[in-house]
């Protein structure tokens, strides 16, 4: 786990060390690769974040979801910006596929799937899938 000291935010299943951001895998079986991508550094609002950071935050998501997107094999990663679930700015990666979902060109909160986590073992394929995809890509957490 990765917790920010101000706010308490966490990133679980930690898969890679970005720039300016850690990612972590989201256990959603509806969405399997769904991560959360969060600032090292604490900002309540990314008005609030220096605009090299806020700049940085997005090539950040954009190299996440470039991996997201090959080690799934999905078509496209939505990502939703948040700020609203806790104090600390992040972004939810979605990884989408049009033969999986059933609403592929609505919101991930539109899914009329039941929200549910991965099983134990397809969790912890899947973090070791991101974090050698992450690792391969030089933004993996040895030596972090």
């Amino acid at each position: 786990m990765d917790i920010c000291r101000e706010c308490r935010f966490i990133v679980v299943n930690p898969v890679g060390r970005l720039t300016v951001s850690r990612v972590g895998l989201l256990s959603d079986a509806r969405f399997p690769g769904r991560s959360i991508l969060s600032l090292r550094d604490h900002y309540d609002d990314i008005a609030d974040a220096p605009a090299e950071i806020a700049e940085l935050f997005l090539v950040d998501i954009q190299f996440a979801s470039r991996i997201i997107r090959r080690a799934t094999g999905a078509d496209r990663v939505d990502v939703v910006l948040s700020g609203a679930a806790g104090p600390h700015v992040h972004a939810h990666l979605v990884p989408r596929r049009r033969d999986r979902d059933p609403r592929p060109d609505h919101g991930p909160d539109e899914d009329p799937r039941a929200c549910r986590p991965l099983e134990a073992l397809r969790e912890a394929m899947a973090v070791g899938l991101l974090a050698a995809a992450f690792d391969v890509a030089g933004a993996g957490l040895a030596g972090t």
